[in-house]
């Protein structure tokens, strides 16, 4: 028996499974970065595709960035649990969806060959259906758990991602769960913050939070080495740093940069899917 969200991936660098006995937890091995993304171009996209009959948000094109991104570098689309390093068995995004002042906790499933338009279908759907459907039950069962004993409720929360490696529980007991995913997505900006760093969670095998902050005015330079004022937007990373080495984890930020910066990219299917 084995996990059924991964593959265990056998020829990781004996430098990077070290790095799981010095930092043996997601929240030890937390990296911060900020991405600040001129907006300028994608502005126009928007309003280009508006006019032909796709009415995408910014963060719909945000999550088709992400998975643009976890098709070309797979790295970030690991985990790592009990010093050993997996690959998601799927491309997956959790996010909140507000309703009537009640966050609902979604989780969208895609294909890595999936263009804009597919991605923000799909993410509209998931939506809609959020806030249409009714009352979710978990918070219900929450509620009798925290009844019990605190050893029991610390034994349960020990004993779950225990099951869930040796594929004791099945895989279809915790697809839905919003921490095992290939990221969660915050969209802060509709709070009036800018830019915030969320932490991750030992518990599940989310390695990526990412938050998106308000669009505003911001000087920037242009490749001509000339300033302008553009609309710019801040995320903020959060990262398990052992999932590869620096340079792997700065060109996926940068290439995450440059989907949103030239979106027009991400209305074809990558030419090919990189996978572990």
């Amino acid at each position: 028996m084995g996990r059924e969200d991964g593959h265990h991936l056998s020829d990781i660098k004996s430098f990077h499974k070290f790095y799981t006995f010095v930092m043996p937890t997601r929240t030890a091995a937390i990296v911060w970065h900020e991405v600040v993304v001129d907006f300028s171009n994608t502005l126009d996209f928007l309003n280009r595709k508006k006019r032909e009959g796709h009415d995408i948000t910014i963060f719909q094109l945000v999550v088709s960035a992400l998975l643009r991104t976890a098709s070309q570098f797979p790295e970030i689309n690991r985990f790592i649990y009990n010093h050993k390093f997996y690959a998601r068995h799927e491309y997956s995004a959790s996010f909140n969806v507000n309703k009537n002042d009640q966050m609902i906790m979604c989780k969208i499933f895609c294909e890595p060959e999936e263009d804009i338009l597919t991605v923000s279908k799909k993410v509209k759907e998931i939506v809609d259906g959020a806030l249409t459907k009714a009352p979710d039950t978990s918070d219900k069962i929450l509620d009798v758990v925290m009844k019990l004993p605190d050893f029991l409720i610390s034994l349960i929360a020990k004993l779950y991602p225990w099951l869930v490696e040796k594929g004791i529980l099945s895989y279809d007991s915790f697809k839905d769960n919003p921490l095992f995913s290939s990221a969660v997505i915050s969209d802060i900006g509709s709070f009036g913050l800018n830019s915030l760093y969320h932490h991750l969670y030992d518990w599940g095998n989310t390695s990526v939070f990412v938050t998106i902050g308000a669009m505003h005015k911001a000087p920037v330079v242009t490749p001509e080495s000339t300033l302008k004022v553009s609309d710019v937007i801040k995320f903020g990373f959060s990262i398990d740093e052992r999932l590869c080495d620096g340079n792997k984890l700065s060109n996926m930020l940068l290439f995450f940069k440059d989907c949103l910066e030239n979106p027009s990219v991400l209305e074809k299917p990558p030419l090919k899917v990189i996978r572990e």
